[in-house]
């Protein structure tokens, strides 16, 4: 299925995911690190740009002044060096940074959707996103992606053109350093292991590509942390947290909300685990040795049991559902979905976050197939193995609660193997020939 990290083709986004840095900060506040003190800062996401919510500087408190270009080249240039003293990988060979306006990065955003997710796949992503309930009949998912990445992207690097991107509407503030060290350690990143080379894009390989991801953004956002503590003053992390406000995102589905934020909150609680526990002073080599042999499944991100030692995912074949349908039909996505975005479909039809996460777990692998027919017709099989009899009773139990909310033909079975089958179709006739088929 369609997932947010459709941006990752091109480039690697900071975003203003919220409780990520928040609660990355605000814990290592509660565990004794320094950084507690004064008045509790919100978890939220970027400063105010409006005048209205700033206060004007005193007299005796004269304005701030704006870093001449190559005053801010030396300022990044610094950030570089502290990354790479945490990080401890070589240097990347980039460019200089720029840095843009909100307002030219919603051209910037459009441009790269415009090259990078053509028509043709963005409708794929629509129809399979439609069949599932996740969108609405009159729901685009690329522009929904761009309404809400206009609001959350503080920074991006682009892996292609080695280009880093910071947006700022107040030059090189907290906010801005905190994005290029973030930022700048993907070009670390880039430069050492080849980000390319882990295919967070690869067709077919949905939840392979999200746990990817996280293990990127997981990464990059432990480095940032140690940066903020090793770097910023505490005043510095109290005014940021203190004047920050949250990010519009009413109008956009929580299921892609909650997407988003996986990479980041997942990734951060997965490499802290990794790097010994204490993020203020991460230790990379187990990170280093991810890149080599890197997650398979968002289980092995959620569940640190999981990953060492590894359980792979259980192989559940694709059945060729066009064919069985007949003619006019063809395939629309086959891919496995996964244990973390099973808890967001779940949470997003009202299951309550631990009812949702406790039927998502103990899942063995699985497989959606897609498949469209004349007239806008439908059909979605997803087979589901799971761990034990009463995981799979939990799943089918919770997604009950799905059907119940669709309005279009919907069912969940019980197989006699253990697994479980889910059916969605435009009609109760195409239901039964797709139950049929999977069966």
């Amino acid at each position: 299925m369609a997932r947010m990290s459709t941006a990752h083709r091109l480039i690697t986004f900071t975003v203003a995911a919220l409780v990520v840095i928040a609660i990355a900060v605000l814990g290592l506040s509660a565990a004794g690190t320094g950084i507690a003190g004064g008045p509790e800062p919100t978890a939220s996401t970027r400063p105010s740009a409006s005048a209205e919510d700033s206060p004007s500087p005193s007299p005796e408190e004269p304005t701030p002044s704006v870093p001449t270009d190559e005053e801010a080249q030396a300022i990044l240039s610094r950030i570089e060096e502290q990354v790479i003293a945490i990080r401890g990988l070589p240097a990347a060979d980039i460019g200089p940074a720029e840095i843009i306006s909100r307002d030219e990065l919603g051209v910037e955003l459009r441009r790269i959707f415009d090259e990078q997710y053509p028509p043709e796949d963005r409708e794929r992503d629509n129809v399979t996103l439609r069949a599932l309930g996740l969108l609405g009949p009159d729901e685009d998912v690329a522009e929904l992606q761009l309404d809400l990445l206009g609001d959350q992207v503080l920074g991006f690097y682009d892996d292609i053109e080695k280009r880093m991107v910071v947006v700022s509407d107040a030059g090189l503030d907290v906010e801005a350093r905190i994005t290029y060290a973030h930022e700048y350690t993907h070009a670390l990143q880039d430069a050492a292991f080849g980000l390319d080379a882990l295919a967070t894009d690869a067709p077919g390989e949905d939840d392979r590509g999200l746990a990817r991801t996280a293990l990127i953004e997981g990464d990059a956002t432990i480095t940032m942390v140690a940066w903020m503590l090793q770097n910023l003053s505490q005043n510095d992390i109290l005014e940021y947290f203190g004047s920050a406000q949250v990010p519009d995102t009413s109008g956009i589905p929580s299921w892609m909300v909650a997407q988003l934020a996986f990479p980041y909150d997942a990734g951060l609680n997965w490499t802290t685990i990794l790097a010994g526990g204490d993020p203020t002073r991460p230790d990379f080599s187990q990170i280093d040795a991810a890149y080599d042999d890197p997650p398979d499944s968002t289980e092995q991100v959620i569940d640190i049991d999981k990953w060492d030692p590894r359980e792979e995912p259980d192989p559940v074949e694709p059945i060729d559902l066009a064919g069985a349908l007949g003619a006019g039909w063809a395939e629309v996505d086959a891919t496995p979905v996964g244990q973390a975005t099973i808890s967001i479909i779940l949470e997003h039809f009202g299951v309550a976050t631990p009812a949702a996460r406790e039927a998502s777990a103990g899942w063995g692998g699985d497989r959606l197939v897609v498949a469209q027919g004349p007239d806008g017709s439908f059909a979605v099989t997803w087979r589901l193995a799971w761990d034990t009899a009463d995981d799979a009773g939990e799943f089918a139990s919770a997604y009950a609660t799905v059907v119940d909310s669709l309005d279009f033909a919907a069912t969940v079975i019980d197989l006699p193997d253990g697994d479980v089958l889910v059916v969605h179709a435009s009609s109760d006739e195409i239901l039964a020939q797709a139950i049929e088929a999977a069966r």
